[in-house]
């Protein structure tokens, strides 16, 4: 399946594109359920970490606490992956049912 002919956006990760070029709607597919699956597991830690962070009050001069900092880790863990995500949904040129 020739996948340079599906739409890419600015925001598509251009080495994932070249990597699943020659790839089968089948691996591509795989591979986005498996990103699917990932990032809802990255949003469930990302919330239960802005719950934790967010009893702790760090107020205005305070060091930031251990907790607000793998919070800020985790949600950016999670954007990044959606990229990732974002970019297989747009090869794929659909979303499969998980």
């Amino acid at each position: 399946m020739d996948h340079e002919r599906n739409y890419t956006s600015d925001i598509d990760l251009r080495p994932i594109v070249g990597l699943l070029a020659n790839e089968s709607e089948e691996v591509i597919e795989i591979l986005t359920v498996g990103a699917i699956k990932r990032h809802r597991t990255l949003v469930d830690r990302a919330e239960r970490l802005f719950q934790i962070a967010h009893k702790d009050d760090r107020g205005v001069n305070k060091e930031p606490s251990e907790a607000h900092v793998a919070y800020l880790e985790a949600t950016i863990e999670m954007h990044a992956q959606m990229s990732a995500l974002t970019t297989l949904l747009n090869i794929l040129g659909r979303t499969p049912e998980v």
